[in-house]
């Protein structure tokens, strides 16, 4: 749908409604006006934005929202000036489940952000990382596309081929693993944010609850219960780029015992990007899937509760790829004739010859202003060419971006079963059951560069030059693996309540159900589209290096994850304003791998006999970690506590990296942590909390970039590092006026890579090019990545004071603000630190209009159009060209909502 034709049937619409609602008031007599001024005790409710959420009364069904008791309704003679600035309400206990347990969150001892369903509508999110855009202290790598969003809490990041930093949790159960070789798995994927109680962020390491690979924290999303009501709606969404979405959700009590909910959720959207290279879709980064969700309730007796969930999700799109934007010309480096430094190329020889050879690609001649890697000597002239033949055909937009390949591509395939046992043995004693079962299918076919190199040998003009080309099997998908989870608890009160405790056994395992693969080029010029064939007789390549540094090749992997884990942790009040928590969990992992590489070097034109390399790492590990804290409470109100943290990520294997080098140990993470949390009222009620936190990681998992004669460019993942984490979260909520609330998220990091081991000297036991090409990705002093400096979210809802019989009207404007942050090492690229931005949100809503059933919603996102960078590749310096991923512009929608 193109924009003109969007807005004006969006103006239509509202002038319909405005219509409808003149007309409405023309058949009342002069009393409507006098309820207009005089008031008649309009329901108000207060809102919020994402990053602060104050549930929504109407909306939020038991037993999440808790309502604290509020003042009568000012009298109907109230004036209109009076009930414009009638003062606020107490405002709302949020319930949270950070703990395994339901509890309010000014009662839980963790930095939280909480987001429901309401507020998730407004801001338009649709994708897991836009939950990043709207919470302080996390952040998002979209690489590979919003479908295949990492997460990043305080720091704390996944990197390509580690398992998650932060946990996604959906209905208490840990998101389905993917594999490794790609970005797969472990989040929260397309499809999940539709028909939900909240989603809870929860930052610091959470080691003893949720276990491994939550070092930065977790993610919990909750989804809706069913209700012992007939309820639902039917939603309709239209907006810019084609935007159409449809939901559906029907709740239905079959009985007294047994109860049901259905939701649909079916959402498309064109392309962000536009490919200006012919081949293959036209238009990457678009949305569409449809996803499914049922939810059923037993009272099997009295005591004992079983809720299942079963879910789908089909998600088919073009896939993603990066934009071109910058050259390093080694050559015109080396013209700067000012730029030498004769003592420094001495001293840089003499380290040489002692370190044995060492050399580093990023700066391989000390005092010779190469200013990067000699593979950029293959690279930079072909990517000038190709930026400044864009440039000419008016193609060097802001969201024009280069992918040559037929089949681009990501599908993903996401089955669940949940099924949750509450038997409540005692008042005081309760166990629970929770078994559940996921199945994920990818496939991914993209040009992860937005490059197009030709081969200036080739009059044709198929061949170009591989670098980031990922491209499908036909014989196996990218990922295909099932999750068994087990969990066991009881929850238990003992000595008149005074210690509040649980314990659990978990068990999980996640397998392939066959093999995974996917096919490369790598430094070498091919026709891409036979490579698409998965036949190497029909391969197309051209190698004027004979195959020493590059070559295509093609994978097939299998990765087994075995988790075992035993927990408890109790608070026991000791006096009733302080109370101490400790909290001790113990892991086993184990990781088995088994892949097949097959290498197809060429000598110019001629196929070569294909290197297969077969790898079976395996990686066994185990840690303790847990939770020590105190807590003080001098009033009902107000909670100070102190504590401290350990968190754990597991070691696992590397299926793309050489032998020797394909398995890394666990990481660990020591948190120190003080909070203060307070809920008031009086001229201005609201909530202010408040956490400062100091996170040292030792044995980090770094990453490490180099060539393999087996499988071209690739990466590795090393235990050398040690990084610190420091900094403030606030957040908080205030209620001047019963009409008017305000929100502010804010945190601050500074984070530090304290130190960084030799990674090349292992790299070069695999072999010559492999050390040469050796550079590592992260350095000594740099910020950790993904960890922005300053990041706010503020929000300002405004209620209009209307009478009851015409709806309620709620207008509200979200600012957030992402502060600069790195994503690559200061070695690698120039680029290596991305500008901070900030953008504006509005959304205007009219719920129950004129009395009826119906609710109107207006949203505008990036209202102020602002240009941004999401993602750098950070190979400036090691392969001679730097490429980004770039954000939305602006986005206007309108929403139509049914309720029954």
């Amino acid at each position: 749908m193109h924009s003109g034709t969007f807005k004006s049937a969006l103006a239509l619409l509202g002038l319909a409604v405005l219509g409808c609602a003149t007309a409405a008031t023309a058949q009342n007599d002069a009393s409507d006006l006098d309820a207009l001024l005089q008031g008649n005790g309009a329901s108000d409710r207060p809102d919020s934005a994402p990053g602060s959420a104050d549930p929504v009364p109407e909306r939020t069904p038991e037993p999440y929202a808790q309502t604290v008791p509020v003042a009568e309704p000012a009298p109907a003679e109230d004036s209109l000036a009076r009930r414009m600035f009638r003062p606020a309400r107490e405002i709302e206990e949020i319930i949270v489940t950070a703990q395994r347990r339901e509890e309010n969150l000014q009662d839980v001892a963790i930095s939280i952000t909480v987001m429901d369903q309401e507020q998730i509508s407004k801001a338009n999110m649709t994708t897991s990382a836009d939950i990043a855009r709207y919470t302080p202290s996390l952040s998002a790598n979209t690489r590979f596309g919003t479908d295949n969003a990492t997460f990043t809490i305080r720091g704390f990041t996944q990197d390509l081929r580690t398992t998650a930093s932060v946990g996604t949790y959906f209905a208490e159960v840990v998101a389905p693993r993917g594999q490794s070789t790609q970005t797969s798995g472990d989040g929260a994927g397309p499809g999940t944010l539709f028909d939900l109680q909240n989603i809870q962020v929860l930052k610091g390491p959470q080691g003893t609850l949720f276990g491994r690979n939550t070092t930065g924290g977790a993610i919990l999303i909750v989804p809706q219960k069913p209700t012992d009501v007939i309820e639902g709606y039917a939603e309709f969404t239209g907006a810019e780029l084609g935007g159409l979405r449809g939901q559906g959700v029907f709740n239905y009590p079959v009985n007294d015992r047994l109860r049901l909910r259905l939701g649909i959720d079916h959402n498309r959207r064109d392309g962000l990007l536009n490919n200006v290279s012919g081949i293959g879709p036209d238009e990457l980064a678009d949305l569409d899937y449809t996803a499914g969700r049922l939810s059923l309730v037993w009272d099997v007796t009295d005591t004992i509760e079983n809720y299942t969930i079963a879910s789908m999700v089909n998600s088919d799109t073009n896939g993603s790829t990066s934009q071109l934007y910058a050259c390093n010309n080694l050559v015109e480096n080396l013209t700067e004739v000012g730029e030498y430094d004769v003592q420094a190329l001495i001293n840089g020889l003499v380290d040489l010859i002692a370190s044995g050879g060492d050399i580093d690609l990023t700066n391989p001649l000390p005092g010779v202003p190469l200013g990067g890697s000699p593979l950029g000597l293959l690279t930079f002239q072909a990517c000038e060419q190709q930026l400044a033949d864009q440039a000419a055909a008016g193609q060097a937009g802001r969201f024009d971006v280069v992918s040559d390949i037929e089949s681009a591509s990501t599908d993903i395939r996401e089955r669940r079963l949940i099924n949750t046992t509450t038997w409540t043995l005692s008042d005081t004693l309760a166990f629970k059951n929770i078994l559940a079962y996921a199945h994920l299918h990818t496939e991914n076919s993209s040009n992860v560069f937005g490059n197009r190199f030709p081969d200036p040998s080739d009059l044709t003009g198929r061949r170009v030059l591989g670098i980031g080309h990922t491209i499908p099997r036909t014989d196996m998908p990218v990922t295909r693996q099932e999750t068994w989870v087990e969990e066991m608890q009881l929850q238990g009160e003992s000595f008149d309540n005074r210690l509040i405790w649980q314990a659990g056994l978990y068990y999980e395992h996640s397998r392939p159900d066959g093999f995974s693969g996917n096919s490369s080029v790598a430094l070498v010029y091919c026709d891409i589209s036979t490579i698409e064939t998965n036949d190497p007789s029909q391969y197309d390549c051209f190698d004027p290096l004979a195959g020493i540094v590059g070559g295509p090749y093609r994978y097939q992997v299998k990765t087994e994850y075995i988790n075992k884990a035993v927990y408890t942790q109790g608070t026991w009040h000791v006096a009733d304003p302080f109370s101490i928590t400790l909290g001790l969990r113990y892991t086993w992992d184990e990781t088995r791998g088994h892949g097949v590489k097959e290498f197809f070097p060429y000598v110019l034109t001629v196929q070569q006999a294909p290197e297969i390399t077969v790898q079976t790492p395996t990686v066994k590990s185990t840690a303790p970690t847990g939770i020590l804290e105190f807590a003080f409470r001098p009033r009902e109100d107000v909670m100070t506590y102190a504590k401290y943290t350990r968190g754990y990520r597991q070691g696992t294997v590397n299926m793309l990296a050489d032998p020797g080098l394909d398995t890394h140990n666990p990481e660990t993470v020591d948190t120190y942590e003080i909070g203060f949390k307070s809920t008031f009222g009086g001229l201005v009620p609201g909530r202010f909390n408040i956490a400062l936190f100091d996170n040292t990681l030792t044995d980090m998992q770094l990453q490490g970039g180099y060539v393999s004669t087996t499988s071209g460019p690739t990466t590795a993942i090393f235990n050398a590092g040690e990084g610190t984490s420091r900094g403030i979260e606030i957040e908080s909520f205030f209620q001047p006026l019963e009409a008017l609330s305000v929100s502010l998220s804010y945190s601050f990091l500074d984070t530090k890579l304290v130190k960084s081991a030799d990674f090349c000297s292992r790299v070069e036991a695999v072999g010559f090019i492999e050390g040469f090409t050796c550079t590592p990705i992260a350095e000594a002093g740099d910020e950790l990545p993904f960890a922005p400096d300053h990041t706010y979210v503020a929000h300002i809802n405004w209620t209009a004071p209307l009478p009851p019989r015409w709806g309620r009207v709620d207008m509200g404007a979200t600012y957030a603000h992402t502060g600069a942050q790195r994503v690559a090492a200061t070695s690698s690229s120039p680029f290596a630190v991305l500008d901070g931005f900030g953008l504006l949100n509005l959304n205007i809503g009219w719920t129950s209009i004129l009395g009826a059933p119906y609710d109107l919603t207006v949203f505008a996102t990036n209202v102020l159009d602002e240009e941004y960078v999401v993602f750098t590749t950070g190979t400036f310096r090691p392969l001679g060209i730097e490429s980004r991923n770039v954000g939305a512009a602006r986005f206007i929608g309108a929403r139509l909502r049914y309720n029954f």
